[in-house]
């Protein structure tokens, strides 16, 4: 019997290569405690009151200032839908006035939540919506959002 030794990754058995989840997590969220269902319920309740009294500067803001990092898969899809049922609500021509009162970290975590919604196969009916938003980003904040995004560790 003879056994193609090439075929085995004698890396994968290295224990110096080994990478827990734990290694995955960004300095600055160490010791967070995790963002609770409840928690995000309340901002996209606070969110759509806002929209109702058509702020939607303050509403976006509000979704923006707390991206729940430390949360679990399901707080996070459900404060990516509250932001996309933001965005969806402001018009075309609002876009670019919406943008310019955001700060650059407002805006780097909005680039985040864009890319998330266009990955996210439950959001195609708010697809074009979501690259008008990228497209006033760019503009406003340039080509550092992305390159911000690309290098960031911490995931909405």
């Amino acid at each position: 019997m003879t056994v193609n030794f090439r075929k085995i990754n004698v890396d994968a058995y290295d224990p110096e290569l080994q990478i827990s989840p734990e290694d995955l997590i960004p300095p600055s969220l160490v010791g967070v405690p995790p963002v609770t269902l409840a928690e995000v319920q309340a901002i996209a309740q606070q969110a759509r009151g806002q929209l109702s009294r058509g702020d939607h500067v303050a509403a976006l803001t509000a979704a923006l200032d707390a991206p729940p990092y430390t949360g679990s898969d399901e707080v996070k899809a459900v404060h990516l839908a509250t932001v996309v049922d933001i965005l969806s609500t402001i018009k075309y021509n609002d876009m670019g006035r919406v943008v310019n009162g955001l700060t650059s970290e407002q805006r780097d975590t909005l680039v985040k939540y864009l890319y998330k919604g266009m990955a996210v196969p439950e959001s195609h009916g708010a697809s074009g919506v979501l690259l008008g938003w990228f497209e006033k980003v760019t503009e406003v904040a340039g080509l550092g959002a992305v390159v911000r995004f690309l290098s960031d560790k911490r995931t909405v």
